[in-house]
C-alpha cells in the first residue's frame, strides 16, 4: 500500500494551537489551522507544522470537515508509504494471537484512533469482513485497505457498510458493497462461547451486531440463572440470548424494529433454550412506564442519545428516565446492567445521573463495577473520546 503526499502538503497552525497535536491527539480542528498550502487532495497526507515552523506530524487532509486532518503520526519524521497496511496487518495479528478471544469468531478486528487507523473499523464475522470508513482519508484508500485487509485475514469476502452521517460530514459519497471476495449472505452464524446469533452484516446496525457488548453478555449470562430477565433496547435479542442461556427463568425482550425483533426470536429459538419468553415490540420508554411486573435482572441499552456535546442534556435527562423507572421495576436484589454510548457521557457523569434516578425512584442501589468494551475495542491513551462506552452494574 503506498501513500499519496507531496512535501509541499503543508499544514500550518495558528499561534498558540499546537497544544493538542504536542500531547499526541489524532484529530485537528479546523479552528487550529491558520494557512493550508494550494492544491492538496483531499485525503492527502500532509504535514501539519506550528506557527515557528516545527513539524509535528502527519496525517490525513479533510478540507471540508471540522476535524481538517486526522493525524496518524507525531513528530517530524515522516510515516512510510505502507503505514496503514502496517497497522492493519499488526491489528489483525494481536487479535489472532489474543487468548480472551479465542472463544468467539466474531472480532472487531480495526478500531479507528485505538489501533492508530482514524476512521477504520473493521469487524469479522467468520469468513466476512465487514468495514465502515468515517473519514475522507480512509475513503481515499479504500481499495488499498481491503487489500491489506484481505492478505491480513484471510477471509473469504470484504463488505462495506455506508455511514451517511459521515459521508455528510466529510464529503464523500456514501457506499454499500462488496470489497473482495463474493456478496455475505442474508445471515451469517457467529458464535460467542456457547451462544450462537445470527448477523445482518448487510442491513443490520453498525456493522450488523455489537460486539462491544461481548464482556457484558458474557455476565449477563452469568447473573441469569433463576432470573426473571428485562432486555430493553433488545435489537436482535443479544442479552436476550445471554439470559436465556445461563438459566433465567423468564426473558422479556423489547424492541422497537420489527426486523430486530423477528432475528432476536430467531436467534432465541436457535439456541433451544427452555426460558419462558416475551418479545415485546414496543418503545422501550413507554414499555418501563406502562410494566407492572418486577425483574430480577434487567439490561438498558438504549442506542447512542448524545451525539455531540449539545444533546448531553437532553440525554442525561433520558438515561434518568430510563434508571428511574428500571429501579422501580426492580425485585429486592435485582441485577441492572445499564450503559450509555457516547464519550461526552463518561463513567463520572453516568454515575451522577444513576443516582439522580435512584433519589427520584427512592431506591437506593449499590455500585458493583463499571463496565466497559472488550479487549478487541482498544482505546489509545492519547484519545479519550475513543472510550465511548460507559456502563454500570447495580444492585437493587
Amino acid at each position: 500500500m503506498t501513500d499519496f503526499h507531496d512535501e509541499s502538503f503543508e499544514v500550518v497552525l495558528a499561534a498558540g494551537r499546537d497544544r493538542s497535536v504536542r500531547r499526541r491527539h489524532p484529530w485537528l480542528l479546523a479552528s487550529a489551522v491558520a494557512r493550508v498550502a494550494d492544491g492538496i487532495p483531499v485525503g492527502a497526507l500532509v504535514r501539519v507544522v506550528s506557527s515557528e515552523g516545527e513539524v509535528l506530524g502527519f496525517g490525513h487532509y479533510a478540507p471540508g470537515s471540522k476535524l481538517r486532518v486526522r493525524l496518524l503520526s507525531f513528530g517530524k519524521d515522516a510515516p512510510a508509504d505502507d503505514l496503514v497496511a502496517q497497522r492493519i496487518a499488526t491489528a489483525v495479528t494481536r487479535r489472532e494471537a489474543d487468548p480472551a478471544l479465542a472463544g468467539t469468531d466474531a472480532v472487531r478486528l480495526v478500531n479507528a484512533e485505538g489501533d492508530g487507523l482514524p476512521g477504520l473499523v473493521a469487524d469479522r464475522y467468520g469468513d466476512v469482513v465487514c468495514v465502515r470508513i468515517t473519514a475522507s482519508g480512509m475513503i481515499a484508500r479504500r481499495d488499498a485497505i481491503a487489500d491489506a485487509l484481505r492478505e491480513a485475514t484471510g477471509a473469504a469476502s470484504g463488505f462495506e457498510r455506508a455511514d451517511p452521517v459521515a459521508a455528510r460530514r466529510e464529503g464523500f459519497e456514501a457506499r454499500t458493497g462488496v470489497l473482495w471476495g463474493a456478496e455475505p449472505a442474508e445471515r451469517l452464524e457467529i458464535r460467542e462461547g456457547e451462544r450462537r446469533y445470527g448477523v445482518d452484516v448487510r442491513g443490520g446496525q453498525k456493522t450488523g451486531f455489537y460486539l462491544d457488548q461481548r464482556d457484558a453478555r458474557d455476565l449477563v449470562q452469568r447473573l441469569a440463572p433463576g432470573r426473571r430477565t428485562l432486555d430493553l433496547f433488545a435489537y436482535t435479542g443479544g442479552f436476550a440470548v445471554a439470559a436465556a442461556c445461563g438459566g433465567a427463568a423468564h426473558v422479556t425482550a423489547v424492541e422497537s424494529s420489527e426486523r430486530a425483533l423477528a432475528l432476536a426470536g430467531e436467534n432465541l429459538a436457535a439456541n433451544g433454550r427452555n426460558a419462558d419468553l416475551d418479545l415485546q415490540r414496543a418503545d422501550a420508554f413507554k414499555f418501563l412506564r406502562g410494566v407492572d411486573r418486577d425483574y430480577d435482572l434487567i439490561v438498558i441499552d438504549p442506542p447512542p442519545m448524545a451525539r455531540t456535546r449539545r444533546d448531553v442534556d437532553r440525554a442525561s435527562r433520558a438515561y434518568k428516565d430510563l434508571l428511574m423507572f428500571g429501579l422501580r421495576r426492580a425485585a429486592p436484589g435485582a441485577y441492572i446492567l445499564a450503559f450509555a454510548c457516547s464519550h461526552h457521557v463518561g463513567p463520572g457523569l453516568f454515575r451522577k445521573i444513576a443516582f439522580g434516578a435512584s433519589l427520584d425512584a427512592n431506591r437506593t442501589a449499590q455500585v458493583l463495577a463499571v463496565l466497559g468494551a472488550p479487549i478487541d475495542h482498544p482505546a489509545s491513551i492519547d484519545h479519550l473520546e475513543g472510550s465511548y462506552l460507559t456502563g454500570l452494574l447495580l444492585r437493587a
